[in-house]
């Protein structure tokens, strides 16, 4: 055999492994697209609206049902400003009745006054009602023209027990670090109804309501002129954020 014979069969030979070692080789997996922001809508919406609490002495706005009452009536306005069911909170829709309606933009901050909180009995189980003041004045929609003042003020009455079927293990929880909203579910182990509060008498919570909650001015001109967007303040209390086991 010449030389040039042999590095034929040499070439050959080199490229037919090659060409067998290209086949075995297994194939790259393509990229997968990363997952998308769950929260991503509920943060870029603490943008255009803020929440914040207040409450007598002694209530713990981080205690459970605070945070369940909380947490419902934030998802409520959140919704009640978007229409988009990505900014209810996580499990508001297992606790909620019909929420369903129309978008009515704002921007600005909700201020929600605890105005009682009262243990009682519902259904043979023990209950807390919780009743909100939830004042709007410093909120106000886009016009035209600029923006319009919303000088409303909406009463909230919830009566909140633990459900029968037994919660998931509670989370371990960061109070330092907060956030605007929570990322885990609030309403684990809750059930939630809303309520008329009936009561005539002068100190009913929806009369409080209309009548010396701080920051409410009934006198207020209902078309009320702005040169400007209300202030988006910092988030009161916010929601503290989960511990990450694998840290």
């Amino acid at each position: 055999m010449n030389h040039s014979t042999w590095m034929l069969i040499r070439a050959v030979g080199i490229t037919t492994l090659a060409a067998v070692m290209g086949a075995c080789a297994p194939e790259t997996a393509p990229s997968l697209p990363p997952e998308p922001d769950r929260f991503a809508a509920l943060a870029a919406d603490a943008k255009i609206m803020a929440h914040r609490w207040t409450a007598p002495n002694g209530i713990d706005l981080d205690s459970p049902e605070m945070q369940v009452a909380r947490g419902y009536i934030e998802s409520e306005n959140n919704y009640d400003r978007t229409a988009d069911p990505t900014t209810l909170y996580p499990g508001y829709k297992d606790v909620a009745q019909a929420y369903m309606s129309p978008p009515t933009p704002r921007t600005g901050t909700i201020t929600h006054h605890i105005v009682q909180v009262e243990p009682t009995t519902h259904l043979g189980r023990p209950a807390t009602e919780i009743h909100v003041c939830s004042v709007h004045m410093q909120t106000a929609k886009p016009t035209a023209a600029g923006w319009t003042r919303m000088e409303t003020s909406f009463d909230t009455s919830l009566r909140i027990q633990q459900a029968d079927s037994a919660p998931d293990a509670p989370l371990a929880l960061d109070y330092n670090h907060r956030l605007p909203y929570p990322t885990w579910n609030v309403f684990d182990g809750w059930e939630v109804e809303r309520f008329t509060d009936k009561r005539m008498d002068d100190d009913a919570p929806w009369r409080v309501c209309t009548s010396h909650m701080p920051g409410y001015n009934r006198d207020t001109s209902i078309t009320e002129q702005l040169t400007a967007a209300p202030v988006v303040e910092p988030f009161y209390p916010g929601w503290p954020t989960v511990v990450d086991d694998s840290e």
